[in-house]
């Protein structure tokens, strides 16, 4: 995964280009012929493509990392809620287990699904087992 420091970095660099830029601009007297407007919006499209390239650096590094420790990001009980899952329990036999609503049980297996970056069940018992041997 991407450090914090090489993203303050690069960012860094994308600003202090910009930076250098608008000197230029301001060196060739080009800035008497535009509105501010443009300016800001020059300004604007460079920031979005910042944040853009730093969002795909900073996806496609999470989608490299297939696994390895997608289970130490769960918490115990949502821990306990997929081995249940895994077992083959419902969501109502897991409440009652559990000892809580249903819609409690929900939550848990939504946050489980958004932590193990899987859309359903059969998904979430594959990681589990393959990452439990």
């Amino acid at each position: 995964m991407m450090s914090s420091l090489k993203i303050a970095i690069r960012t860094g660099l994308v600003t202090s280009l910009a930076i250098i830029g608008f000197w230029l601009i301001g060196q060739l007297t080009i800035y008497r012929y535009f509105k501010t407007e443009y300016y800001v919006a020059i300004v604007a499209v460079v920031f979005l493509a910042t944040g853009l390239f730093i969002a795909r650096a900073k996806s496609s590094t999470q989608k490299h990392v297939e696994g390895d420790d997608r289970l130490f990001e769960l918490t115990q009980k949502e821990l306990q809620i997929l081995q249940q899952i895994a077992n083959g329990k419902s969501n109502k036999e897991i409440a009652a287990d559990s000892f809580v609503e249903l819609s409690t049980v929900k939550t848990h297996i939504n946050n489980i699904y958004s932590k193990l970056r899987v859309g359903n069940r059969r998904e979430a018992v594959r990681v589990y087992l393959s990452q439990r041997n």
